[in-house]
């Protein structure tokens, strides 16, 4: 006999919106960060439990910068299991944890938490892995990072054991030398340099709208990558000079798949992840 599929209690409905930490209902899962009410991973994550007749719930939570231990002791406390981490709040999700895994310690950063348990890790770099599949990119592809935060981080102590050249240019030099000082990165940039087979954006462009100071009239067949997902001036300048170019929607996927299966032990459907942001 089928069994039935049991009630989805949800206590959202997937819209973008936020909930303050201090008012956050009683859920199983969500998102953390400051912004986040922009964040596609409630509609993610509950079309994935809609569709596995799971009974859970998963929401985008405001936690402003310092308010981080607070608030996740008491989204503990409240119940929630597991918690997303985004900017910036991902190095104070580090220091939260207990038993951070070895990448979240390489990385300086976590971006999956398990409240329950204590434990912490970080999908960003081996989530961009996952979609670099795709882009048919040759054997040790040379790869330009633009920006030094968490995200960059996370690259650039992932791309070079992967076997990518990895270069990085920041607007605060400085940030980019302590990163090279730290991960085998093979040049610090002096400003943007299209001279690469793929590049980055990890900045916060894509989300304020600001345009990076890149001279796109040398642009050849690199292959431009926001992190952020929808359309942002860095790949709406891309596309006029002709490039292929690549949004954030399906590193959200990736990233959101791994987190699901760290914290629940089994593979979400992940067409169904991204239909749901699409």
């Amino acid at each position: 006999l089928e069994l039935p599929r049991p009630k989805i209690l949800r206590v959202s409905d997937g819209e973008l919106s936020a909930v303050d930490w201090q008012n956050a209902p009683k859920a199983e899962f969500g998102v953390i960060g400051d912004p986040v009410s922009h964040s596609r991973s409630p509609k993610m994550h509950e079309a994935a439990y809609r569709s596995l007749g799971l009974p859970y719930s998963y929401l985008a939570i405001h936690v402003p910068v310092g308010e981080v231990e607070p608030a996740l002791d008491h989204l503990k406390a409240i119940g929630y299991r597991g918690l997303n981490v985004t900017v910036p709040n991902k190095v104070s999700a580090l220091q939260w944890s207990t038993k951070p895994d070895a990448v979240a310690t390489r990385i300086g950063a976590a971006n999956t938490l398990d409240l329950t348990s204590g434990r912490c890790t970080n999908t960003d770099g081996s989530g961009f892995l996952d979609t670099l599949s795709d882009l048919n990119l040759p054997s040790g592809a040379r790869v330009h990072i633009l920006g030094s935060g968490g995200s960059a981080r996370a690259l650039a102590a992932t791309l070079p054991a992967a076997g990518y050249d990895v270069a990085i240019w920041n607007r605060t030099r400085t940030s980019a030398e302590k990163l090279k000082e730290e991960f085998p990165l093979s040049e610090v940039l002096e400003t943007p340099s299209l001279d690469c087979d793929l590049l980055v954006n990890t900045t916060s462009a894509g989300l304020t709208g600001d345009r990076l100071p890149i001279d796109w009239s040398g642009a050849n067949n690199l292959i431009a990558y926001d992190l952020v997902y929808g359309s942002t001036p860095f790949l709406e300048e891309a596309d006029r000079h002709g490039l292929q170019t690549v949004d954030g929607k399906g590193l959200l996927v990736a990233q959101g798949a791994r987190s699901f299966y760290w914290w629940l032990g089994f593979d979400p459907p992940r067409q169904v992840m991204l239909e749901a942001i699409q």
